[in-house]
């Protein structure tokens, strides 16, 4: 009876472990220069794959949200000329993954960044409190409202 409890241990977490394998998304390549849409379009075929079997993949969002704000910024600098359109799906993407975890800090930095280059620098500055806010360790003190005015304004 033990010998049998340990194989289906041994299977169960056997399967586990390369469920968790399969899940794991590729780095989006910064590297690179998608010069075509064909190009881009491959890059980020692993994060819509994620999404479509699981809608609420905070990982396969940001990414997928990141992707689109890179080669958005390529467009800025006449690297991606089909990216012109990519900031607002960036922008929900992003939104989406902190919908979907808030406490992934890498989504609130780059939803900054988008909200910047969108010109919306109030929403930006809403998106760093709100990023401050849920991924501070509670331990530490809390942050101060901002003061309009204050410096930086």
């Amino acid at each position: 009876m033990r010998v049998v409890a340990r194989v289906t241990a041994i299977v169960l977490l056997a399967a586990a472990v390369a469920a968790a394998q399969a899940a794991v998304l590729p780095v989006f390549s910064t590297a690179r220069l998608y010069t075509t849409d064909a190009d881009f379009n491959r890059a980020i075929q692993p994060y819509q794959q994620a999404i479509t079997a699981n809608a609420r993949n905070a990982r396969a969002h940001y990414w997928l949200g990141f992707a689109y704000l890179h080669v958005y910024v390529l467009q800025i600098g006449g690297g991606a000329p089909y990216a012109a359109r990519f900031l607002p799906k960036a922008i929900e993407s992003l939104n989406k993954a902190i919908e979907a975890d808030p406490k992934i800090l890498e989504a609130y930095v780059s939803l900054h960044d988008a909200y910047a280059l969108a010109g919306e620098t109030e929403k930006a500055d809403k998106v760093t409190l709100q990023m401050f806010e849920n991924t501070r360790p509670k331990w530490l003190a809390p942050i101060p409202a901002p003061q309009p005015g204050g410096p930086g304004r």
